[in-house]
């Protein structure tokens, strides 16, 4: 009897452990789900606040958890930082796991511009799980940039008319974009939020949309309902960001009747139908003009020389057989290769028409950089939105490195260098030019260091080439005098759009 009554403890005990088990497993897939969720909403904060509260208890589990962390550090434009949780995933005996691990390293391939990996880490990624959308949509842009727009339209398309998904729906409309037929982009866009009102990424993305077509007042509309959902979701950065594009586009929305705004948008109109040859606040152009080529390499420059030339890396161009440039106001001009340094990695573009002599930086405002300053970068990584308009970046000058040091001539700073952002300027927040973004790490001997001396490489900065590098291999000198005025962030993106263009290459 005794055994017997032990037999049924056992079998009861064994039930409890089992259904406890399952329990923490549904239990831990849920939190899964809900940092998704806030990784999704751009409330990074949130999500590392429950990650930390996760009790991980196997591989598995850390794999899982890798992987989130890895997305993390994507969203804050940190792709070497992400790849190296992604790694830690790599090599697991869970296919699902592997899957995300492959998508994962898809996605820093393609923020660093390194296409080719893009494409053979996505299509691995297919082939475990064919179900996953996101390295379909990752070979599609990496397709697009590439030239093979074909293959990418039909990836997007079959994607698009399977699936009618957010984050299909915003990566076709980006295609769209790309190829200047902004008017679909909406349709496809307006067509899913009208089964989906909530979705704030496309309300967002339909705002910008908004403005490249020209519509001010739907664009403000739509972002509006962005800051108020921001708002109510206590996001402060992602609050203060919306309410600089709102005032970058109407410095009078908050505080002025809809009948002004109305009045405002009039007298835009009007100007923008003039050719743009001084500086505007707060005024943004959407009439952007389209490139004759395609794409196979871009990067970031800035006008100088009465608006005749363009500074950039000359790891931008280097075996370039056509060059174009496009300025934040839109408007194209071709160029050619006058002058370089392979060694200091800096090119000077000779345009066929002079952009106006207004919008050109000039030699009176290159300025040594100094630890601790504030400073910004303006410039052109990734595609879609950012094809179009810059977007600026924000940090300080980390260290400067002088003529004795292994590095002359260069500078490290906070500011996340990513692919496209290479030959940027980088201006302190008087307007002076301080330096030209530099993306290569190689070429700083960073990598060459480490692989040496087992030092680890830095992640999380961003390294520049001195403005004084350019008047020293170039001779360039001007006598134009820059006043010494203060901007705020906002005001200095819109006082020097002008001067920044997207350097358009093709090596075909």
């Amino acid at each position: 009897m005794i055994k017997f009554i032990n037999k049924i403890a056992l079998i009861g005990l064994t039930i409890i452990l089992l259904h406890t088990s399952s329990t923490y497993a549904a239990s831990f897939q849920e939190s899964l789900i809900n940092i998704r969720e806030e990784i999704n909403r751009d409330n990074l904060d949130e999500a590392i606040n429950k990650l930390k509260n996760i009790t991980v208890t196997s591989d598995i589990e850390q794999e899982n958890i890798n992987i989130l962390f890895g997305d993390i550090y994507l969203k804050i434009n940190q792709p070497q930082k992400a790849e190296e949780f992604y790694n830690e995933s790599l090599f697991t005996s869970d296919d699902n796991i592997e899957a995300l691990t492959f998508t994962g390293l898809a996605d820093v391939r393609l923020v660093q511009g390194r296409l080719d990996d893009a494409i053979k880490f996505s299509e691995e990624s297919i082939s475990i799980n064919p179900n996953l959308i996101r390295p379909k949509i990752i070979l599609a842009i990496a397709k697009t940039r590439l030239g093979d727009s074909e293959a990418a339209y039909k990836i997007l398309n079959d994607l698009y008319y399977n699936k009618k998904n957010a984050e299909i729906s915003l990566a076709l409309a980006d295609y769209f974009i790309i190829f200047d037929e902004k008017d679909k982009a909406i349709t496809i866009l307006e067509d899913y939020l009208s089964s989906d009102p909530k979705n704030i990424k496309v309300v967002d993305q339909l705002a910008n949309f908004y403005l490249m077509n020209g519509d001010e007042d739907k664009a403000l509309e739509y972002k509006f309902r962005v800051f108020k959902y921001y708002e109510f979701n206590r996001n402060k950065k992602k609050l203060r960001e919306t309410k600089s594009w709102i005032l970058s586009v109407d410095s009078s929305y908050f505080d002025k009747p809809v009948k002004a705004r109305k009045k405002r948008k009039k007298e835009n109109e009007e100007y923008q139908e003039q050719e743009i040859n001084s500086y505007q606040d707060n005024q943004v152009v959407t009439n952007y003009e389209k490139f004759e080529f395609a794409c196979t390499g871009w990067g970031s420059g800035f006008i100088v020389g009465k608006g005749k030339y363009v500074i950039t890396n000359y790891h931008v161009i280097n075996g370039a057989k056509k060059i174009a440039v496009r300025n934040g106001h839109g408007k194209i001009r071709n160029a050619k290769v006058v002058d370089f340094s392979e060694k200091y990695d800096l090119a000077i573009l000779e345009l066929d028409q002079n952009y106006h002599h207004k919008i050109s930086l000039n030699s009176k405002t290159f300025k040594n950089p100094l630890p601790g300053e504030d400073v910004v970068t303006i410039g052109f990584p990734g595609i879609g939105e950012t094809a179009w308009q810059p977007t600026i970046t924000q940090g300080i000058v980390s260290k400067v490195f002088t003529d004795d040091d292994p590095y002359p001539g260069t500078f490290m700073t906070t500011i996340s260098i990513n692919g496209g952002n290479s030959g940027g300027p980088i201006f302190d927040l008087n307007g002076n030019l301080l330096g030209v973004a530099y993306a290569s790490l190689d070429k700083l001997g960073w990598i060459k260091a480490a692989l040496k001396e087992e030092l680890k490489i830095p992640t999380d900065m961003g390294y520049a080439i001195q403005s004084r590098m350019i008047n020293k291999i170039f001779e360039y000198k001007q006598n134009k005098k820059f006043k010494n005025k203060s901007y705020s962030r906002a005001e200095l993106y819109q006082k020097m759009l002008p001067s920044v263009v997207i350097v358009h290459v093709s090596h075909k």
